[in-house]
């Protein structure tokens, strides 16, 4: 805007008025007020709620938000936002927050230039950047508000996951299957000494019904027989890393087209009944801890002789 110096003004209404401040920054235009008396009145300038701020590129000076209006940050408390790429429409970032936290990244990314400032890099603010070079500006979105700093943390997490974006250091948590989660989570099964079993495991999904799980193990000839003192009575059905099914064991039988004899790098079925109380104690239950470092074997014996003895990791 032109002025006619530090004295005076030049009014869209009417000629300049003597003591007059000139006008500063970005105000709304508003019409111009009837003379009254026959002197014209200059309407003053509306205070702005954002800031010039040039590219850090060199590109076109715009008016960007610097922050919230005032008490607005006071109702939002804790929040978790998203930046979106003005390019794609698509969040590449999310983070949690009080106060302008939200617009800080914005203000840096303009007020550094990466070739100049001995700053590290960072893939935030190279992307903002990047985008804003277009001549487009990076959006602000607020995800979820009004919460606690741990409901924040959880919100931020949960968002990370769902739009596949890198989950940031000590976060913690993370996408996971339910079943794999549940796994993880389930309480242990703490088998007691006077239960010498053996843990016969089958992959996730799959049918763990009777007739479907009783054949084709890989079971030793000194396992099988149920007179020693040594052998499993139990055979513990387990599907992924929990207990489906408790089966008192009544015999072992070679397994028909199992590749060669029995007892011999051969193959069994076991012949069992349900046993509801230990299904009930133990179903349900991960077994992960007895089978250690690696991939699970598919046959593990606990409590099983006294020199074959399993217990929790």
């Amino acid at each position: 805007m032109d002025t006619a110096g530090a004295e005076s003004v030049e009014s869209p209404a009417g000629p300049a008025v003597p003591g007059s401040a000139p006008l500063v920054g970005p105000s709304i235009g508003v019409p111009s007020i009837p003379p009254v008396g026959g002197r014209s009145l200059v309407p003053s300038p509306v205070p702005s709620v954002a800031t010039v701020v040039p590219l850090a590129t060199g590109g076109p000076v715009r008016t960007r938000p610097d922050g919230f209006p005032a008490g607005v940050a006071d109702q939002l408390r804790a929040y978790v936002y998203l930046l979106v790429d003005p390019r794609t429409g698509r969040p590449f970032f999310v983070g949690r927050g009080r106060g302008d936290r939200c617009f800080q990244h914005l203000a840096e990314a303009r007020a550094t230039d990466p070739g100049v400032d001995a700053a590290p890099e960072d893939p935030v603010l190279d992307r903002i950047r990047q985008a804003e070079s277009t001549g487009r500006e990076v959006r602000v979105d607020i995800l979820s508000y009004g919460l606690k700093g741990a409901e924040a943390d959880r919100v931020a997490r949960a968002a990370r996951d769902v739009l596949g974006l890198a989950t940031g250091p000590g976060d913690g948590g993370g996408r996971t299957a339910a079943a794999e989660l549940g796994a993880r989570l389930a309480k242990r099964a703490k088998f007691k000494h006077a239960h010498p079993v053996v843990l016969l495991r089958v992959g996730p999904g799959s049918d763990h019904a009777y007739e479907a799980v009783r054949h084709h193990w890989r079971v030793g000839r000194r396992w099988v027989d149920l007179d020693s003192p040594r052998s499993p009575r139990w055979a513990v059905v387990v599907v992924g890393d929990l207990v489906a099914n408790v089966y008192r064991l009544e015999s072992w039988e070679p397994t028909r087209g199992g590749t060669g004899p029995a007892g011999a790098g051969g193959r069994y079925s076991f012949v069992g009944t349900v046993d509801v109380e230990l299904e009930r104690r133990y179903r349900d239950r991960s077994v992960a801890p007895y089978f250690g470092d690696g991939a699970p074997a598919p046959v593990t014996y606990v409590w099983c002789g006294p020199h074959w003895v399993n217990a929790p990791h």
